[in-house]
């Protein structure tokens, strides 16, 4: 018996001294959890452990450690319609994983961005402009302003914490650089703002900083600009004045807007394609620099096909579809980006992918949008979303992921915007007791 107590009180004493691991111990294991679905059951084990996860700075830590965006919550669309009917968030529907995750989002965040200061005498309402890293981007032109749709003011906004922040204006200075701009979205606006990726060496920051880009789309240049919240000032990008190309369609001389609406991004960088010429518009938001690269596509792709994404590795991937379909057969091509001995670049086929819609099917398919090596697509029982212009649609959401290349419904959606514009984005994140405010 004796013994036996010995023993009891030795483990006693050692299960006491587990339970007095410092807390800096115990946060160093909980990083090393590989994801925040891991993170939430360590919390539901343990009150030490919920305090320790939920902390901003540990969060912060964890995602910038890695790299983790979270879980595909659903789908947000957005309108170019006067009544804005078809912009909102569309939750990922079961059986989705993500599915209870995005319903509680759904609930918990305002996604008509209501808590945006309004001024009535403004002569157009808020629009939203991008979606990245569960922040938003939105822009409206200033009551009386001369040349309100080029220079708009823009607001950085996180619809579940209810927080803004409005940018400064684009000093007079550099204002009065930009001329002979041309416009997208049909007129509304005659410039391109749009957020910048996170930044992963601000992991401790209490309040996370976060950078804005505004283009305009000239005659003979890209003009860029770019904001960064932790100076509060705006800087000029040198741009390559290269875009009036004699002999070649060029996106960025010509009305053409294709090309122009949809900007791609993979690691770090942004990115327009313009399969006739082979050229791609680079944006180094590391450099803070736009370049030009030459890189021959396939034949017979359109611009409205092709989705650049982020591959494993820090490859450049690219899915992309033909116009025409022989043989009523659809196929989606999947692509990686590489670079031969003598430093050109070229694309090399990966993968085909056969998809379960015929290319004569009444059901058309599209390309809607991209992000974290994530491929949207919109299936409609119309006509084809780059037909449709800005026309409100039923429409089913499906995602293929450069890992898997797995074909999932996502949800049912009324969608607005076409395959031409940058009116969808793919919106990633976490349940909102492990969110954390993104302005």
């Amino acid at each position: 018996m004796a013994h036996g107590e010995a023993c009891g009180g030795d483990a006693g004493k050692v299960k006491g001294e587990a339970r007095e691991i410092p807390d800096e111990i115990t946060d160093e294991i909980l990083l090393r959890l590989p994801s925040r679905s891991a993170l939430a059951r360590a919390a539901a084990a343990s009150a030490g452990f919920r305090a320790l996860v939920s902390s901003p700075r540990f969060l912060r830590r964890h995602r910038a450690l890695h790299r983790d965006p979270g879980s595909l919550l659903g789908v947000f669309t957005s309108s170019l319609t006067d009544d804005g009917e078809g912009t909102g968030f569309h939750p990922a529907e079961p059986p989705q994983p993500a599915a209870a995750a995005a319903s509680a989002v759904a609930a918990a965040a305002d996604f008509s961005f209501a808590f945006l200061l309004s001024d009535p005498s403004s002569a157009d309402g808020w629009m939203v402009r991008d979606c990245r890293d569960g922040c938003f981007l939105l822009d409206r032109v200033a009551a009386g302003a001369e040349r309100g749709t080029v220079f708009t003011e823009l607001a950085v906004c996180d619809p579940l914490s209810r927080r803004y922040a409005l940018l400064p204006p684009i000093p007079e200075d550099l204002a009065a650089t930009i001329d002979g701009v041309l416009n997208v979205f049909g007129g509304r606006r005659a410039c391109e703002p749009f957020l910048g990726p996170a930044d992963a060496d601000a992991s401790d920051a209490e309040s996370p900083p976060f950078t804005v880009f505004w283009t305009a789309r000239c005659q003979r240049k890209l003009a860029a600009f770019a904001f960064t919240s932790r100076d509060g000032r705006w800087r000029a990008l040198p741009s390559p004045e290269c875009f009036i190309w004699r002999r070649h369609r060029s996106p960025f001389s010509c009305p053409m807007n294709t090309v122009w609406n949809r900007r791609h991004y993979a690691h770090g960088r942004f990115y327009w394609v313009d399969c006739l010429t082979n050229r791609w518009l680079v944006l180094d938001a590391r450099a803070m620099e736009v370049t030009l690269a030459v890189i021959p596509s396939p034949a017979g792709y359109w611009e409205e096909h092709v989705a650049v994404v982020e591959a494993p590795g820090g490859e450049v991937g690219v899915f992309a579809h033909d116009f025409h379909h022989p043989g009523g057969k659809a196929d989606l091509h999947y692509y990686t980006i590489v670079q031969d001995a003598g430093g050109a670049q070229r694309w090399q086929l990966e993968k085909t992918i056969p998809l379960p819609w015929p290319g004569a099917c009444h059901r058309p398919f599209c390309v809607r949008g991209a992000a974290n090596g994530c491929l949207i697509i919109e299936v409609s029982e119309e006509m084809p979303a780059f037909m449709a212009s800005h026309r409100v649609r039923d429409a089913e959401l499906f995602k293929i992921d450069v890992k898997s290349f797995q074909l999932e419904k996502i949800c049912q959606a009324r969608c607005a915007g076409g395959a031409a514009g940058q009116c969808c984005w793919p919106y990633f994140g976490f349940p909102p007791s492990l969110s954390l405010p993104t302005v």
